[in-house]
């Protein structure tokens, strides 16, 4: 297995992995500073929004259909150095997030009474109806959250992670500053309570998302907008969501799978601080990936570019380094948890509650190491992404984060008395499950494959050619062509021609075969 260890390298991953690594920090410092003003107003203010972001929370991680789509095509579109790829990649992206937004605000506005009221069975009506208001202004602001989740993506997708570290640390002030001002009034500015914090971060998504669109527009940023029309490429927008379902439906069963276990962990000897324990325990674990997830995006973009200009031994080996660079940074990262477990525990939990300390503790000694098998997971949906291929971690998160996991939870902690350490080493089994069916999906290679059938080349002439015929010119034209700087891949009805400088070479494609012209 060979892996391409040199300084120039790794300092591309780390230029591309630490400004997402801080823009992901970041984000989640928002949604504290917001759980922390708002809890000026009340418990029951509090309570509203908890509910309503548990909701809210599902429907954002359905953009990972266009988002995850997006970060995986710009990324090979940039690879093949085609700006008009590129420019109609960024529109269509916008159009598809545009439309899928306007589709989840409607369903969302409608549905945030009745769905808040099942989440609240029993509890006080006063959360719910705070919460649909608060709901209701985040989903007619949809389209502005969607968009500005995009255009950081398509960033950082065509290898530009500093920007979108720049716009979020705007983002963060901007939330601040229309946040107090919105939830508690400013001298002509009423006081809205908690629809001021949904009021405030629209505001503030607003101003970014048009500000990005003129970045893209100025000509200013790796990603620009050519002249061409906004008019929708159903098989642009069909090749994005064909990549980026597969990551949304992924993520909604991971949430879906923390939801389970929590239910069987407070089904436990726990009780109810089987919740708390599992919320430590996740909350920590969240920021101790950080770093892997920055590694992530960096992997997708890495292998995207790779693959875009039909470098498939790089990529393998780009690929092969950012495992090992994952798996090293994770068995760095879980190391403190281990040695400062109880510290870290007070910080989240003053009391020192004995069954939060004692189930906390437990869940470290058993999953923490299992983070070092998540890490092939993590690292390997971020590679196969790149290439554009994301059924295989949705394949895995439904049958091992779910079926696998949560059965053997289940068990474990019932059937065989193990309580919640049986949980919790449900848990490990799924991980464990998941980091070895990920890492058979990759050494298959069945992702150069459909990297390839996204290919405009493909679709065009290179499926009509034998086997034999396709291997010859994915090895011997476009492979060594591609590898040099500067060549363009320019694809007509009845050739391809690729220009290097003043130069230019032809190919026509005949039935099953192909020549130089």
């Amino acid at each position: 297995m060979q892996i391409p260890f040199n300084k120039t390298l790794l300092k591309k991953i780390s230029k591309l992995a630490i400004p997402v690594m801080l823009s992901n920090l970041l984000q989640t410092l928002i949604a504290a500073i917001d759980m922390i003003m708002i809890g000026q107003l009340g418990p029951i203010e509090i309570a509203a929004v908890g509910l309503a972001n548990t909701l809210r929370l599902f429907i954002l991680i359905t953009v990972l259909s266009v988002a995850g789509g997006a970060i995986s095509m710009i990324a090979q579109a940039k690879g093949s150095r085609d700006q008009q790829q590129m420019s109609l990649v960024t529109r269509q992206s916008i159009i598809s997030g545009i439309m899928m937004s306007i589709i989840l605000g409607v369903i969302g506005y409608i549905l945030s009474e009745p769905l808040l009221n099942l989440m609240n069975q029993g509890g006080e009506l006063a959360a719910v109806v705070i919460g649909t208001e608060y709901l209701q202004v985040l989903f007619l602001g949809t389209p502005f959250l969607v968009l500005n989740i995009i255009v950081n993506k398509l960033m950082q997708g065509a290898g530009d992670t500093f920007t979108p570290l720049l716009l979020t640390i705007t983002l963060v002030f901007l939330n601040v500053v229309f946040n107090y001002l919105f939830i508690f009034g400013w001298w002509l500015i009423p006081a809205y309570g908690v629809v001021g914090a949904a009021l405030g971060t629209i505001l503030a998504r607003v101003i970014l998302v048009v500000f990005s669109i003129w970045l893209f527009h100025s000509g200013k940023n790796v990603i620009q907008i050519l002249a061409g029309t906004w008019r929708p490429n159903w098989q642009v927008i069909k090749d994005i969501l064909s990549i980026g379902v597969p990551s949304g439906i992924q993520g909604i069963f991971r949430h879906a799978s923390s939801l389970f276990i929590i239910g069987i962990v407070t089904a436990t000897s726990l009780g109810t601080y089987g919740a708390a324990v599992l919320g430590i325990g996740l909350q920590v674990e969240q920021l101790i990936a950080q770093p892997i997830v920055g590694l992530n995006i960096a992997s997708t973009a890495l292998i995207g570019q790779e693959m875009g200009k039909w470098q498939v031994k790089s990529a393998i080996q780009k690929g092969n380094l950012m495992i090992v660079l994952g798996l090293i940074a994770m068995s760095i990262l879980i190391l403190p948890v281990y040695i400062f477990a109880e510290e870290i525990i007070h910080i989240f939990d003053p009391s020192g509650h004995p069954k939060i300390m004692e189930g906390s503790i437990s869940y470290f000694n058993i999953t923490l190491i299992s983070l070092v098998l998540s890490t092939f997971g993590i690292m390997l949906t971020g590679i196969l992404r790149g290439a554009g291929d994301t059924k295989p971690a949705m394949y895995s998160a439904i049958f091992n984060r779910n079926i696998v996991q949560l059965v053997f939870a289940w068990f474990l902690a019932f059937p065989m008395g193990m309580s919640y350490l049986g949980a919790f080493l449900g848990i490990v089994l799924g991980r464990f499950l998941d980091a070895i069916l990920m890492s058979y999906f990759w050494w298959r290679k069945k992702w150069i494959q459909v990297a390839l059938e996204k290919t405009a080349i493909y679709r065009t002439h290179l499926q009509n050619l034998s086997p034999a015929n396709l291997a010859a010119f994915l090895h011997k034209v476009r492979g060594p062509l591609m590898a040099q700087s500067g060549t363009l891949e320019i694809v007509t009805a009845d050739k391809v021609i690729y220009k290097t400088g003043n130069l230019e070479q032809v190919f026509k494609f005949e039935e099953t075969s192909y020549h130089k012209a």
